[in-house]
């Protein structure tokens, strides 16, 4: 059995999530469309898969080869006209046929069409999977009897019995071909020409069936993809980023970057981190890496008592080993802590959306630049160099037994240098995470109203377990005689660095906030 799945197109209705990613690689819940596609056709025997690709290709590509290479026979379609005059579904479909001599029964599955229902495929006759929806404003709908497809309607039909899903199992493929065919050859500049116009055409003389689907969702529209995301709930709490992402499989976790110089930093800061320190990593291409999935909570949901004091200790003898090269090291520190501040900020400010807030809770924390120059960026670069994680926050590291831990997603450089970092912005990483987490992130527990032009009030909620694990900082700090100041002052920078990494608003809460924290601790308040 061949199954086209078509994943070429540019899934512009999703979007600044599919700027820098394929819609078919989209997460939503633990994994993307294309695992859950493939998932439907495990229980299949002597299947072959046949990929077109388009839009970010090559990173479709990737994906697939890493992940099911030894698993699934698959081939690729490159399909060259992807946007554009004549860059239609139904183009696709044709450069499959031209490239792939398909002489049998078929099944089309858009990239963007998943279901959960367990389907039978010993089917006699066209069939159109179909789905029970009062709106067919995006969709193509049917009209059915006793299972059998009378009519198949263009898109905002009002009197129909299903939408089309996008979804179906074509068994006079040679009828189709041709029809689409005649179709493309009538018009190749026709952008909406797709399958369910070959199936019209072929409708008055041949038989079709519809097969109703219990559970289908749409990943093709930015609603639909929301509430798809919220109904399958990723297992861990991870942060939407529009130019990373992370799928969590069987029995491994796949992490991509959109800049394979980030992956390929990663991958080589492994020697300097040490082995033991993190999970397997399985395999790797230009902007994908895979490592075992440890069957681990993070820290962020473990509580217990002293949890934190003994990450810290473990920590001190295991990561935060000196560096002997301390060469140019407080040249480094500058351009992470001070030339990269400003960078951000520059970046926060494109957004004009974002506001640099002069009274924050009824507090004149004056203007970011003014804020700034209080701080003694040298002093802040004067301490050793030494090994580092980069984003030491709790749910950046599972607990494993006998009190060791693992860390997971470590950064790629400090300042561009792969070898060496500060253990204080791990510290202060910790401590922001403390108040401030992806989970209160993702469940939206922060606060900014504007005042007036000049002002603006902030608050968020904070896990009380968590709060309560700054006791354990603290009395880390104290022990090893540690500069609380310090760690406090980058708590504030890394709270505005953040910013213009996320969307509005919370780029301006993170940005006010940070100031906020600053003026605090600067000014003792």
């Amino acid at each position: 059995m061949k199954i086209i799945i078509t994943t070429s197109g540019i899934g512009s209705r999703l979007g600044d999530i599919t700027n820098y990613l394929n819609k078919s690689l989209v997460r939503v819940g633990n994994k993307c469309p294309i695992d859950y596609i493939f998932d439907n056709y495990k229980h299949i025997k002597d299947r072959e898969f046949i990929i077109t690709l388009g839009y970010k290709g090559d990173i479709v590509k990737q994906y697939i080869n890493l992940v099911y290479q030894n698993e699934l026979c698959i081939k690729f379609v490159e399909i060259d006209n992807y946007k554009g005059p004549g860059s239609s579904l139904g183009y696709s479909l044709l450069q499959v046929k031209k490239n792939i001599n398909i002489n049998e029964p078929f099944i089309f599955h858009c990239c963007d069409s998943i279901f959960f229902d367990k389907i039978d495929i010993n089917f006699k006759s066209n069939t159109l999977f179909c789905s029970i929806h009062d709106d067919s404003t995006q969709y193509s709908s049917l009209n059915v009897i006793d299972q059998r497809v009378t009519q198949i309607n263009e898109k905002g039909y009002i009197n129909h019995d299903y939408i089309y899903c996008g979804v179906a199992y074509i068994h006079d493929y040679d009828i189709f071909w041709e029809k689409m065919k005649m179709l493309y050859e009538d018009n190749k500049y026709k952008n909406s020409l797709s399958d369910i116009h070959s199936f019209k055409k072929m409708l008055s003389e041949y038989k079709f069936n519809s097969y109703e689907l219990k559970e289908y969702y749409d990943m093709g529209n930015l609603n639909s993809y929301q509430f798809l995301n919220k109904k399958l709930n990723c297992k861990y709490n991870v942060l939407l980023k529009l130019r990373e992402s992370i799928y969590f499989l069987d029995n491994k976790v796949v992490k991509y970057f959109y800049d394979e110089n980030i992956n390929k930093k990663r991958l080589e800061r492994i020697k300097f981190i040490g082995n033991k320190l993190i999970p397997k990593i399985l395999s790797h291409t230009k902007n994908f890496h895979s490592m075992e999935l440890i069957d681990s909570k993070p820290l962020s949901e473990i509580f217990e008592p002293e949890l934190v004091y003994k990450l810290l200790n473990w920590s001190k003898k295991n990561l935060w080993i000196e560096n002997a090269n301390v060469l140019n090291f407080e040249n480094v520190c500058y351009d992470f802590y001070y030339n990269k501040t400003m960078k951000r900020i520059k970046q926060y400010f494109l957004d004009k959306k974002n506001v640099d807030y002069i009274n924050i809770n009824n507090t004149d924390v004056k203007d970011i630049y003014t804020l700034l120059k209080k701080i003694d960026f040298k002093s802040l670069c004067k301490d050793k160099p030494c090994n580092y994680h980069g984003d030491f926050i709790l749910d950046n590291i599972l607990k494993r037994e006998n009190n060791e831990f693992s860390l997971i997603d470590w950064r790629q450089d400090f300042g561009g240098d792969i070898e060496r970092g500060d253990k204080y912005y791990d510290l202060a990483k910790l401590q922001h995470n403390l108040y401030f987490n992806h989970k209160n992130i993702n469940d939206g527990l922060y606060y900014i109203k504007r005042i007036n032009r000049d002002s603006c009030l902030v608050d968020m909620k904070c896990n009380y377990s968590l709060i309560n694990r700054q006791n354990e900082l603290d009395k880390f700090i104290i022990n090893n005689e540690l500069n609380k100041k310090k760690i406090d002052i980058l708590n504030g920078i890394i709270w505005i660095n953040m910013s213009p990494l996320h969307t509005y608003p919370l780029s301006n809460f993170l940005f006010n906030m940070g100031k906020l924290k600053l003026y605090n601790t600067l000014y003792n308040t």
